[in-house]
């Protein structure tokens, strides 16, 4: 287990049942099985923790369909801001990602498991929907036919 500079962020680390690896004293990286990448930091104030889920690489996206996904995920994180403790964001890469902030003493124990848990199900169900709109897995299927005579 990697050592840590704050003795209840080891905790926290400590607590996962998961490959830790540490990408510096007071962060540690993750992934899983389905190439979600996420990354736990212990915030600069010693009293929080955030944890940043890397969902989708946006960089190729251009034109109505950039459009479409932006203005959906603002919407959503519009929503989701509203009522529980995450938002959505493109960084600097144009990586989308879902982002969790929580006071470390409330994930004492299971709790820290419990609620990064909980994220990954929310950011697999954002990344779905980024797929879905993109069209990535050819989801929308239609036919074309020629019309019959008197429509149009």
């Amino acid at each position: 287990m990697p050592q840590f500079n704050h003795p209840l962020f080891q905790r926290l680390a400590q607590s996962l049942d998961a490959g830790v690896t540490a990408t510096g004293p007071r962060s540690f990286d993750l992934v899983f099985d389905d190439d979600l990448t996420v990354t736990a930091w212990l915030h600069p104030d010693d009293a929080d923790v955030g944890v940043d889920l890397w969902i989708y690489d946006a960089a190729l996206l251009t034109g109505a369909t950039r459009r479409a996904v932006v203005n959906t995920l603002l919407l959503l994180n519009h929503e989701v801001r509203a009522g529980q403790p995450f938002c959505i964001g493109l960084d600097s890469r144009d990586f989308v990602l879902v982002h969790g902030r929580e006071a470390m003493d409330r994930l004492e124990g299971m709790a820290f498991g419990v609620w990064l848990v909980w994220l990954v199900e929310q950011a697999r169900r954002v990344r779905e929907l980024i797929r879905t709109l993109t069209l990535e897995e050819g989801r929308l299927s239609f036919t074309l036919s020629a019309p019959t005579q008197g429509e149009p």
